[in-house]
């Protein structure tokens, strides 16, 4: 993702009205003298604050609400036998809506999905109580397991509490920026995401299949805050996903796609604790 603040400072106009002194004459009032004076300009910049103190607060954060958006556009190529054939571009998009309990390890998130050409709309819910994962999907609720999920819950479940939005962007406060700097009222820092972060993020996002293969790269976050509250910010990286299967007449083929991810995140509700409960009925 490329750089994207632009130092911008704000500016107040602070006026001092003009003085005037009177004097009286007899039954009459009439002005003496009368002076004015040019209203000076001060500038004032917002507060940088360290890092150190930014960390310190995002520490103190137990329960938090965001809004996400995340925009993945890939090139699309099949290949089977000696026939290639181009299948154009494929965008998903993923629209977000969740709750994290860092204290009780809880979670709820809403996601609704949306694929191009097309533009089909599936709804999901996923659900994190007692170190248990469900999901609603299809109308149904199911509880995961080794057969459902393909690998054990419980590494969902630990890159979901490494990899939520406030503990990802705490993990990064730790290094030194890239680049910062002030945009309407907002500090801004930058920082370039490890590959092994990378992959971690892209197996929480799309999953683990032993028929797929992805390589990610060029990842860069940017945090924002206001006032040394931590308000969201922006994630961006490049993507290679090669899948292999076999066709209805056993033919094998390869689906090759290259593009980028793109991932804009609001934070709310800091510290505002909220009911998460396990679905009333599910499948195992």
């Amino acid at each position: 993702m490329k750089k994207l603040g632009i130092l911008l400072l704000v500016v107040f106009l602070v006026g001092i009205g003009a003085g005037c002194i009177w004097e009286n004459t007899g039954t009459s009032t009439t002005p003496a003298a009368t002076s004015n004076t040019a209203s000076p300009k001060v500038v004032l910049q917002p507060k940088h604050y360290p890092t150190e103190e930014l960390l310190k607060n995002m520490g103190s954060i137990k329960q938090f609400t965001y809004l996400e958006n995340t925009s993945m556009i890939l090139h699309v190529r099949i290949s089977q036998g000696n026939v290639t054939r181009d299948g154009g571009n494929v965008t998903v998009i993923y629209k977000r809506k969740g709750y994290i309990d860092l204290d009780s390890k809880e979670a709820d998130v809403n996601t609704t999905t949306r694929t191009f050409p097309g533009g089909a709309a599936v709804f999901s819910r996923q659900i994190i109580k007692d170190d248990e994962i469900y999901v609603f999907s299809s109308g149904t609720w199911q509880k995961m397991t080794n057969e459902t999920l393909g690998i054990d819950p419980e590494t969902i479940l630990n890159l979901t509490w490494e990899y939520n939005i406030v503990s990802f962007v705490a993990k990064y406060l730790q290094e030194e920026p890239s680049n910062t700097t002030i945009e309407n009222d907002t500090q801004l820092l930058y920082y370039q995401i490890t590959k092994e972060d990378l992959d971690a993020m892209t197996r929480l996002f799309i999953g683990s299949n032993a028929n797929m293969t992805f390589n990610v790269t060029n990842g860069i976050l940017e945090v924002r805050f206001r006032d040394g509250v931590f308000v969201g910010g922006r994630i961006a990286y490049q993507m290679e996903i090669r899948i292999w299967g076999k066709d209805i007449y056993g033919q094998e083929f390869e689906v090759y796609e290259k593009g980028h991810v793109y991932d804009e995140f609001v934070v709310r509700d800091i510290n505002v604790k909220k009911p998460v409960k396990k679905p009333v009925s599910y499948r195992a």
